[in-house]
């Protein structure tokens, strides 16, 4: 019996632990561990800080060098030293994320893991007002869990091209930076120390480091390498488990027959369908009554031009607003095909199921809770599609789940037309400005 239970033992650490580190220390899959060639730009890297006595002399060092690095920083050593994470944003630099503790991953089960990166990432989005967008293992060990960390919580993975051997008692700067010229090459990522006081790291061994670190920024200068942070290293690039979810959602897409909405040749933020309404009864905000077997068309949100909007926007505030700008060139589109088309002509209203219902109100929409029999598989659907989607959008997802409940959003046919036709852009600045001032009078009249 207990033989047995030390083969099982063996097999599922095996499986939970050591086939992840090898598939991605070996085979470098889901990780990021070398940039492209022919840039001739290599990256630098700090794990384990901040720390009060190291951080602030490397900071020091690469300012007056004028360089940009990235520093995956642990969670509780962030939440302890607020000022030295600014002070990197401040410089340039990148914050990313180490875990809140440095505990080996093999010994985390799922929701440990879930924990560690979690706390780490709300700790840092709370000092910089952003959520890390990379992530690098303790130790660079993996677990099941941390292999599909790009999928779970929308941060990518990033490893190193080789050790510094910056941590050790009988390292030397000479020895450092010997170890990193000899070995560097155009894309590489380097990975230093600066703090001492977690396992295995001697006592110390920053201030090695630190001597170390200008004699490497000018072999590497000297060498024609730039050193640049890694967004600039590495473009952001979707992954295999992204990839799969968006064919996926692409086939649901031509299965259902849902159809883009174009304007003037270009794709607008709705994709819809017509069928029958099959909810219960819902009085609209124009005192439309629709009920079961009503006709209607069925929005659908543009997937790729979300993506391409978060992707174009730096911030929440320049996402928003360049989906509220889209939103108003959509909706006169939607209004033209329902006025225009044979279609549009019978429906009785246009009738979306999303997560992203709040401020539709005010778009003339109606806002109501679907059957409970479909609420959950609803939020579920559109959450999954927001972390395919989304760079940050399984982590957003977690942190708001209790806030993503799908809900009914629905505008009668007459109202749409009487907010949103008269508002269809043309080529003509002047007209369009025209319009609106047209509508604006018609509706304080």
């Amino acid at each position: 019996m207990t033989q047995v239970l030390f083969k099982l033992l063996t097999f599922s650490l095996g499986l939970y632990a050591l086939l992840p580190t090898a598939l991605a220390r070996l085979c470098h899959i889901g990780v990021i561990w070398q940039g492209p060639r022919g840039g001739r730009k290599v990256a630098i890297t700090f794990d384990d800080g901040p720390d009060p006595v190291y951080t602030p002399r490397v900071l020091d060092i690469l300012k007056q060098h004028g360089v940009r690095g990235c520093f995956f920083v642990l969670g509780y050593k962030a939440k302890a030293h607020p000022e030295l994470i600014t002070r990197m944003i401040a410089e340039g630099h990148e914050v990313a994320s180490h875990g809140f503790h440095h505990h080996l991953p093999w010994f985390l089960g799922p929701r440990a893991m879930f924990r560690e990166v979690r706390r780490a990432s709300q700790v840092i989005q709370e000092i910089t007002g952003q959520p890390p967008r990379l992530y690098r293992p303790p130790w660079g060990l993996f677990n099941l869990l941390s292999l599909l960390h790009s999928y779970l919580f929308g941060q990518r993975v990033v490893l190193w091209s080789f050790m510094s051997w910056d941590w050790g008692r009988r390292c030397t700067p000479e020895s450092i930076t010997r170890q990193v010229l000899s070995r560097v090459r155009d894309g590489s990522i380097l990975v230093f120390h600066d703090s001492d006081d977690t396992p295995g790291a001697a006592p110390g061994a920053p201030e090695k480091m630190l001597a170390a670190l200008p004699l490497i920024i000018d072999g590497l200068q000297q060498r024609g390498l730039s050193i640049v942070p890694m967004a600039e290293l590495y473009l952001p690039q979707d992954n295999f488990w992204k990839r799969l979810g968006q064919r996926m959602d692409s086939l649901i897409i031509r299965l259902l027959g849902i159809k883009e909405l174009h304007l003037e040749g270009r794709p607008t933020l709705f994709r819809l369908r017509t069928r029958r309404y099959y909810g219960r009864p819902i009085t609209l905000s124009d005192g439309t009554l629709l009920r079961a077997g009503d006709p209607i068309v069925e929005l659908h949100l543009n997937n790729e031009m979300l993506k391409e909007i978060t992707s174009t926007g730096k911030s929440p505030e320049r996402i928003a607003l360049l989906t509220l700008k889209e939103v108003k060139r959509s909706l006169p589109a939607l209004a033209r095909w329902v006025h225009s088309t044979p279609q549009g002509k019978n429906i009785r209203a246009v009738v979306g199921l999303t997560i992203l219902y709040r401020g539709t109100e005010r778009l003339g929409f109606t806002v109501s809770d679907p059957p409970a029999t479909i609420t959950g598989l609803a939020s579920w659907y559109q959450g999954w599609l927001l972390s395919f989607y989304h760079a940050e959008g399984r982590l957003r997802f977690n942190r708001h789940k209790k806030k993503l409940s799908a809900k009914i959003v629905a505008m009668g046919r007459e109202e749409l037309l009487r907010r949103y036709l008269q508002q269809v852009p043309s080529n003509d600045p002047k007209k369009d400005r025209q319009q609106q001032e047209f509508v604006c009078a018609k509706e304080n009249f």
